[in-house]
């Protein structure tokens, strides 16, 4: 079974509201950030901007940035 990183989820999920909201889709996206980030949600808040970025920077559908690093000890 084929599970996706986190970048190609998050082109996905790009490509699909840009289809669905057209030129709103970053604004969207960035909307839900918000929220998300108000009601202390951390994680969604960085995924849903991962997504805007994608939506709003995506020449030829670039990888989007990296959203969980990994920390040194």
């Amino acid at each position: 079974m084929w599970v996706p990183t986190q970048g190609e989820a998050t082109v996905m999920f790009a490509r699909f509201l840009k289809a669905r909201h057209g030129i709103e889709a970053g604004k969207f996206a960035r909307k839900t950030a918000e929220t998300l980030r108000n009601e202390g949600d951390l994680e969604g808040h960085r995924i849903w901007n991962a997504v805007a970025d994608a939506v709003d920077h995506r020449l030829g559908w670039p990888q989007p940035r990296l959203i969980v690093r990994s920390r040194a000890a």
